[in-house]
């Protein structure tokens, strides 16, 4: 029998790390249909093909918003991020998205090997001549003593003039100063403000003719390259280390110094936050007897990956992947996965005006496999172009793509099953599967994954439907089946793999044993079905039901 890898290979060693988000509030689909699902899928596909990849991210702890929630609930910083922390785990495995380390920087033992990697990586570039202190205006409040950062200060965007708020536009992801921002102000009207001098750390990045090429290399599109270029053109090739903030990691050396506090800048932190995750990589990873090797370690022979909305190019761009070289121990990312944003009828998603479907409420519509969800999401999602999610255009795609067309077929290749199966895969079958395997490896293992791409391989699939071949063919198209969808429903097509007598989750490897099915085989049960549009809307916001 033919090798159905694409290109036959040992099994190779692959750190996947999704974003961190903000334990603000809970997960929506506009997060989803990003970053959160590319990667999962990325993560089956590839240990379906035999690969070993390690899934790891955390949240990110100590961003202001954070702050803000805490003010605006009456709450704690701490309180605030450990609740959401939890929501947002359990969101991500409602979707069926899974990760093999979920890191808390507030938690033990993270917090204390966080600091060590925070103060590790501080060494090192003062030791390179990579840090330098700029002076800087921020507001100050003098009734509370606390400076007005993040989201604490509002103002428009020096580069685009869109409303922003914080360190950074959404609208062009920019990263701005504070002395930056056009017509600041705060957002809480009590908290008066004036303008005071602190001494800010910042590190040099790698110079622009150095990014050039990484932009080559990682094809990013034109205008994430042109954010890049506006911020280190303003800022001298330098990014922000440090921040005025209360709620966050001191930076060692630096705490409290003139009576301002200097943690580390959230943005720039995810740099020291990777590394860390590198180094848990490799404790993980590492076979007996051998030392641990960082996953961004030079010639670690890890591939790593990240995915990220248009908002964070700078947070990975520069922050991770330009301050990487003044490090000199760690290599950048090897692939950068950049997505537009999603939106909702038209509006971005928005979980502070209510316009989003959360995840939690998404999990409890009846009848309504997330399987299903994460399909459509695959075929339908930013990752070229920004993207609007309509829920009467999924609702009629449920209803004629899954459970008509798809169950239709694979109720006629049960009825067809002639019982214990006799022969292998013929060579037309195998042929047809190898050219379907191929086109999903070019989809997904390259430097600009195309998710959409690889949900048309299943959707061809799906149409060719079982062939008119051998008394076995129907069994093998099912198999083939269970195969190419289950990066995509791991759900649905795991059953299906496991009700044909395979075990685990589907593999290329395992693809060839002829397997006996379990149970009567002529008694299909539906897994997809119409769901009714009053039925759906009860997750979502009230403004559209």
């Amino acid at each position: 029998m033919p090798d159905l890898l694409p290109t036959p290979h040992l099994p190779r060693p692959y750190l996947l790390v999704p974003p961190e988000p903000t334990p603000n509030g809970p997960l929506h689909l506009g997060h989803i249909a990003g970053p959160f699902l590319r990667l999962d899928v990325l993560a089956r596909y590839l240990r379906l093909r035999g690969d070993r990849p390690v899934v790891m991210t955390g949240t990110d702890t100590y961003e202001p918003w954070v702050e803000l929630k805490a003010r605006t609930d009456g709450s704690t910083p701490a309180a605030v991020a450990g609740r959401y922390h939890a929501a947002i785990h359990a969101d991500l495995a409602a979707m069926g998205i899974g990760t093999d380390a979920y890191l808390n920087p507030a938690d033990e033992p993270w917090h204390t090997a966080f600091r060590a990697e925070i103060a590790a990586c501080l060494r090192r570039l003062r030791e390179r001549g990579a840090l330098l202190t700029r002076t800087e205006r921020i507001p100050y409040v003098p009734r509370t003593g606390r400076y007005l950062t993040g989201p604490m200060l509002l103002g428009r965007c020096p580069d685009c003039g869109a409303e922003a708020a914080g360190y950074g536009c959404e609208a062009c992801g920019a990263q701005i100063a504070p002395e930056e921002l056009a017509e600041p102000r705060p957002r809480f009207a009590e908290d008066a403000w004036e303008w005071r001098p602190i001494d800010t750390l910042y590190v040099r990045t790698a110079p622009l003719a150095w990014l050039e090429p990484e932009f080559d290399r990682l094809e990013v599109a034109p205008h994430h390259r042109e954010t890049v270029r506006a911020l280190l053109r303003r800022t001298g090739g330098t990014v922000r280390l440090s921040a005025p903030h209360v709620w966050g990691m001191p930076l060692p050396g630096r705490e409290g110094a003139g009576g301002v506090p200097a943690t580390l800048f959230s943005y720039t932190g995810g740099f020291m936050f990777a590394r860390l995750l590198g180094e848990l990589h490799g404790q993980r990873t590492a076979g007996a007897g051998a030392a641990a090797v960082n996953a961004f370690a030079p010639g670690s022979g890890v591939t790593t990956v990240t995915s990220l909305g248009c908002d964070n190019v700078i947070s990975t761009l520069v922050c991770v992947n330009a301050v990487a070289p003044q490090h000199g121990d760690t290599r950048p990312y090897d692939r950068v996965l950049i997505n537009e944003f999603a939106s909702l009828c038209g509006e971005k998603f928005s979980t502070s005006r209510r316009h989003a479907i959360e995840v939690a409420a998404l999990a409890r519509v009846e009848g309504l496999p997330v399987d299903a969800v994460r399909y459509y999401l695959a075929k339908h999602n930013p990752e070229r172009e920004p993207v609007s999610f309509e829920p009467k255009e999924f609702l009629s795609w449920l209803e004629t793509h899954l459970a008509g067309t798809l169950e239709t077929r694979v109720a006629n290749a049960w009825e067809r099953l002639p019982g214990p199966v006799r022969s292998g895969p013929g060579d037309g079958m195998l042929r047809d599967l190898r050219r379907h395997l191929d086109a999903l490896d070019r989809a997904l293992d390259g430097p600009r994954l195309h998710l959409a791409g690889a949900a048309a391989v299943l959707d061809a699939w799906i149409g060719a439907g079982p062939p008119d071949g051998g008394p076995d063919a129907p069994y093998w198209w099912l198999k083939g089946l269970a195969l190419l969808g289950h990066p995509f429903m791991p759900g649905w097509c795991g059953a299906l793999w496991n009700r044909l007598g395979a075990p685990g989750s589907p593999t290329l490897a395992a693809f060839p044993d002829r397997t006996a099915p379990v149970g009567d085989h002529r008694d299909h049960r539906r897994a997809f079905s119409a769901v009714p549009f009053a039925t759906f809307a009860s997750c979502l916001p009230a403004g559209l039901r």
